[in-house]
């Protein structure tokens, strides 16, 4: 049926009288802020490969979809920045709501593409069951919607506002190590997200990181209170060429809680596992080995990068230092990897060797490392753990063993770690 030509008129007179009923936008802040050294890089102007015109030039204070006003800035990254915005969309009587927008910088076709993928995996993730214990422990979209930037359009996605990321919840602890009897509960969080995410979604991570497992917020207050003080406090600011660099704000301090839930975030390098995926996935030190040598990876990948990840957590230090003590080095090395994970789980297999398309750049034809001078000779599970001992450091190998081994087929799914005793039991120390 064809709608009336004044079929719109309600829905407008509802919209205008909604409107002062709804939370009303703040006023432009009456505070100035502090001018950085325009010779200073900050923030996303540090990242590979920056332009400041693949970035939309989001500025406090402005509404974003008509919706969304921006107070304060959380974050960034090599493709996006992260928003902490108020959600006008409210009953005045509510209590204020606040989001986090991710607004991905789509100067280049590849981040267009990795923009519309994220899109199509948070839509997915956030319907596929759930019903899921795991379904609690992955972020969920809560909106999307796309802005025009100078030049082209940016998607932006909108999240409910997390904490911090794992490796400065860490720094809450004595030391700036999680104690174990809290690591096994946030372990068990990231194995039923895992769970969710490879049985349910047949989603491969992909990119797991502790910058990417973050813990939920305890207390909306924290948001409030930030967004408050940027207002009238706000941060130093960088002004160059008619565009504002902000500064983050989004260290919340002490947790009130001893333990936090925590979620897996960032999805825009995640792929379907129901088709053979292959090519250079993972942040270089969680590698998975069949990741290095282009073998071919599957769900098991996101399973290395989580044993691996565990040292940071627990000792706070990385599994894979690449170079000796007395010859530091930042350069990651694939050859070095190759060979710190022999030092760990010995030669690699055979088969996985030949089903790697850049195995020769590394080994000889016979299957041995080209240079194999690089194995350390004290590497060792063992040599590596100072914050467990005794009964407790043996189950804990034993459960990472299960974990980081050369053949994905032999890893452990998630699922079965769940079962794992060292996650469910204390052992004696010493």
């Amino acid at each position: 049926m064809a709608a009336s030509k004044n079929s719109t008129i309600p829905r407008i007179m509802s919209g205008f009288l909604g409107l002062p009923l709804r939370h009303q936008p703040w006023p432009p802040s009456m505070a100035v802020a502090l001018h950085l050294d325009p010779a200073q890089l900050v923030e996303e102007e540090k990242t590979p490969q920056y332009s400041p015109r693949r970035f939309f030039p989001t500025r406090l204070g402005q509404t974003l979809n008509g919706r969304y006003q921006v107070v304060t800035k959380l974050g960034y990254g090599s493709s996006s920045t992260v928003w902490l915005a108020r959600d006008l969309y409210r009953w005045r009587w509510f209590q204020e709501r606040y989001v986090a927008i991710k607004i991905n910088a789509t100067r280049h076709s590849s981040a267009k593409k990795l923009a519309k993928d994220e899109l199509a995996v948070l839509g997915h993730i956030a319907w596929a069951n759930p019903r899921h214990e795991g379904w609690h422990f992955v972020r969920k979209l809560v909106d999307s919607f796309v802005v025009d930037g100078e030049r082209e359009k940016h998607q932006c996605l909108v999240f409910d506002p997390l904490r911090e990321p794992l490796w400065l919840y860490c720094r809450r602890f004595t030391g700036a190590v999680i104690p174990p009897q809290i690591l096994k509960i946030i372990v068990q969080m990231v194995l039923q997200g895992l769970d969710y995410l490879h049985t349910e979604c047949h989603v491969i991570h992909a990119d797991l990181k502790p910058d990417n497992v973050m813990v939920k917020v305890e207390d909306p207050s924290i948001l409030e209170r930030d967004a408050r003080d940027e207002h009238g406090h706000p941060l130093p600011q960088k002004h160059i060429h008619g565009r504002v660099i902000y500064l983050s704000r989004n260290n919340y301090g002490q947790p009130s809680v001893a333990t936090g839930v925590v979620q897996i975030t960032d999805f825009d390098l995640s792929v379907t596992g129901d088709v053979p995926q292959t090519g250079c996935i993972q942040a270089e030190i969680y590698r998975a080995p069949e990741a290095v040598l282009d073998a071919g990876y599957g769900y098991s990948a996101d399973i290395w990068s989580l044993g691996v990840m565990l040292w940071d957590l627990l000792e706070g230090t990385k599994l894979f230092e690449y170079a000796s003590r007395d010859q530091p080095t930042s350069e990651y090395d694939d050859q070095t990897h190759l060979a710190h994970i022999t030092a760990l789980l010995g030669p690699a297999p055979s088969d996985l060797l030949a089903a790697g398309r850049r195995t020769s750049k590394f080994y000889t034809p016979d299957g041995n490392l080209k240079n194999p001078k690089l194995i350390p000779a004290d590497f060792s599970f063992e040599n590596t753990l100072t914050h467990v001992s005794g009964e407790g450091k043996r189950r804990f190998i034993d459960f990472v063993r299960k974990m980081i081994a050369w053949r994905p087929e032999d890893r452990m799914t998630a699922r079965e770690l769940l079962k794992d005793p060292w996650l469910h039991k204390d052992f004696p120390q010493g």
